[in-house]
């Protein structure tokens, strides 16, 4: 299992104050896996892909296996390719996250930062989304 970054990303991935690491799993049906943040959560009640931080020590693949073992239960089980990398900020911090398709194994059991979760389609899913999310689907 590796992790596939172009190199132009890989460089730059310094030069922020945060990275995070967001992993797109399909059903068979081709469905994502889609969270909806708790409503205690901030931002609360947002819909998202599983993602979390990348933790001091760690590389982009033990964060992204550690953050969908976490908040979906399930185990990363290969990264079948790169997807997205796209920035923001939080107050005065710029952030990065960079998006992989991956597939995993087991079932879905939340952490307490999501309240539900649902498989769909982007298409039927779309006004669910916010416009960050559909950036980091290659939606926008």
């Amino acid at each position: 299992m590796m992790c596939i970054l172009t190199e132009s990303i890989e460089n730059t991935l310094q030069n922020y104050d945060r990275i995070v690491v967001g992993g797109i799993i399909r059903d068979q049906n081709g469905n994502i896996l889609f969270l909806q943040r708790a409503p205690d959560e901030s931002p609360p009640n947002l819909w998202e892909i599983p993602s979390g931080g990348v933790e001091k020590g760690e590389n982009l693949l033990q964060a992204l296996s550690r953050e969908i073992e976490e908040e979906t239960g399930l185990l990363l089980d290969d990264v079948i390719s790169f997807l997205s990398a796209v920035e923001y900020s939080i107050k005065e911090a710029q952030c990065l996250q960079v998006n992989f398709n991956i597939k995993c194994t087991g079932e879905v059991k939340l952490s307490p930062e999501h309240a539900q979760y649902q498989w769909s389609n982007i298409a039927n899913f779309r006004n669910e989304l916010d416009d960050f999310m559909l950036r980091v689907l290659n939606e926008a």
